[in-house]
C-alpha cells in the first residue's frame, strides 16, 4: 500500500495551495542538502578544540550567525508547511465533519469508534503544539471535529517528502515485510496499533489481513474521528478506541501482534516504559510486539550529530526528542518483562531504500 493513498477525506488543494506546497517542499529539500555544509561550517569556523562535547558543540553552533540563520529558515519552513496544508482543510472543515458524521452513522460500518472523554491525556501533549501543528494533536472543537487528523495526515505527507522519504509503501508495510522475512508463516488473529493518530498504519494492516481483527488506540478524539471515517471510506475494518498507551482496557493476552509507529519519540521515558510493559501484558503466547520509529539513536551518532539533531527539541516542539534519542529501548523492553534472547533491535529500510527506520521487537514465548 502506498504511503499516502487517495481516499475520500483528503482535501484537494487548489492551484494556489499546490504552488505553496511545491515551494515549501523545494525549500525543505534544499535545507536537507545543507546538512553536510553545517558540519563543514562547524569544522572550519566554530570548533575551538578537539573532542568537544555535544553541549559545547551546540553552544558554539548557536553563537554562530550563519547557523542561527539556517535554524530560522528551518523554523519558517515548518510554519509555512502547516500554513499551506491547513488553508484548504480549514476551508473544507464543515465538509470533513459531514463526511465523518455520514460514516459514523452508517449501519453497515466495517469497524467501530469508541471515545472516552475521561481518558488520561499526557501533559506534554496538552502544553505544546507538537511539530508546530496548529492546535496540536488534541485540537477538538466539537463532537464532529476531525481537523487534527486531517492536518496530521496532510502535514505528515509533505514533511516526509521534504525528508526524502519515499511514498511507495507505508510504515506498516515496512513492518509487514520484516515479519514475512523474519517470522515466515506468522498469521495474527488480532492486531493492536498503539498511538494510531490518523490511522495511516491501521488501515494497511486491515487491508493486508482482511480476516484479522484490528484494534487501534490513541488519546486524541479528533484524530480518532478522522481515522475512523478514513478507514470506513476505504472499506477497512478497524476498531478505534480512545485510550492511553500506559493503561489500555483490554484483557491480558488479547493480541498476536502489537505495533506502534513513530510513537516512541512522542513519549517520556516513563510513558514509553509503561507502553512496553502494557504491550507484553497484552501479547498472547507466541505473539510479537514491534515498536518502530525514526533512527535517532545518540549512542550511534558522533558528538556533532547529537548537537545538530537536537534542534527539534527546542524549535520544532518535540518535548521528548532528546529522551528518546538517549534511551536504550532494548533495556526498556527487558525491564518490561521480555527475555533478552527474545528482543531484537534492527534497522528496516523502505523498499526504495530512501529511508531506514529503527525497530525494537519483543516476542512472548509460546
Amino acid at each position: 500500500m502506498a504511503r499516502n493513498p487517495a481516499h475520500e477525506l483528503l482535501t484537494v488543494p487548489d492551484a494556489d495551495d499546490a504552488a505553496r506546497r511545491g515551494f515549501v517542499l523545494a525549500l525543505k529539500l534544499h535545507l536537507q542538502l545543507l546538512r553536510p555544509q553545517i558540519r563543514a561550517l562547524y569544522e572550519n569556523e566554530i570548533k575551538t578544540r578537539e573532542n568537544e562535547t555535544a553541549g559545547e558543540i551546540s553552544d558554539g553552533l548557536y553563537q554562530n550567525e550563519k547557523y542561527r540563520a539556517i535554524c530560522s529558515i528551518r523554523r519558517i519552513a515548518q510554519e509555512m508547511m502547516w500554513q499551506c496544508v491547513s488553508s484548504p482543510i480549514e476551508r473544507n472543515a464543515e465538509t470533513l465533519s459531514d463526511k465523518f458524521q455520514y460514516y459514523a452513522s452508517r449501519k453497515d460500518k466495517a469497524g467501530t469508534l469508541i471515545l472516552n472523554p475521561d481518558v488520561e491525556i499526557p501533559e506534554s501533549l496538552s502544553r505544546v503544539d507538537v511539530h508546530l501543528q496548529p492546535g496540536g494533536y488534541l485540537r477538538n472543537e466539537s463532537g464532529r471535529d476531525v481537523l487534527a487528523g486531517a492536518l496530521y495526515e496532510a502535514g505528515g505527507a509533505l514533511y516526509s517528502q521534504g525528508q526524502n522519504i519515499g511514498t511507495r509503501e507505508s510504515k506498516a508495510n515496512v513492518i509487514m515485510r520484516y515479519i514475512d522475512a523474519r517470522y515466515p508463516g506468522f498469521e495474527p488473529d488480532r492486531i493492536l496499533d498503539i498511538g494510531c493518530s490518523a490511522g495511516a498504519s491501521s488501515v494497511p494492516y486491515a487491508e493486508a489481513f482482511p480476516h484479522t481483527e484490528i484494534h487501534a488506540v490513541d488519546v486524541s478524539a479528533a484524530m480518532l474521528r478522522y481515522a475512523h471515517a478514513k478507514a470506513e471510506a476505504m472499506g477497512a475494518a478497524v476498531h478505534f478506541h480512545q485510550m492511553n498507551a500506559v493503561d489500555m482496557a483490554f484483557p491480558d493476552a488479547s493480541f498476536d501482534l502489537i505495533v506502534s509507529h513513530n510513537t516512541m519519540h512522542e513519549m517520556s521515558d516513563e510513558t514509553r516504559q509503561k507502553m512496553f510493559a502494557e504491550g507484553r501484558r497484552l501479547l498472547r503466547p507466541g505473539g510479537i510486539c514491534i515498536h518502530q520509529d525514526i533512527p535517532l539513536r545518540f549512542n550511534r551518532l558522533d558528538e556533532f550529530l547529537q548537537a545538530e539533531y537536537s534542534y527539534d527539541q527546542w524549535f520544532n516542539a518535540e518535548p521528548h526528542w532528546l529522551e528518546y534519542a538517549r534511551c536504550d529501548c532494548e533495556e526498556m523492553m527487558l525491564r518490561a518483562g521480555f527475555a533478552r534472547e527474545d528482543i531484537r533491535a534492527e534497522s528496516l529500510k523502505q523498499s526504495d531504500s530512501s529511508f531506514s527506520w529503527y525497530a525494537v521487537t519483543g516476542i512472548k514465548p509460546a
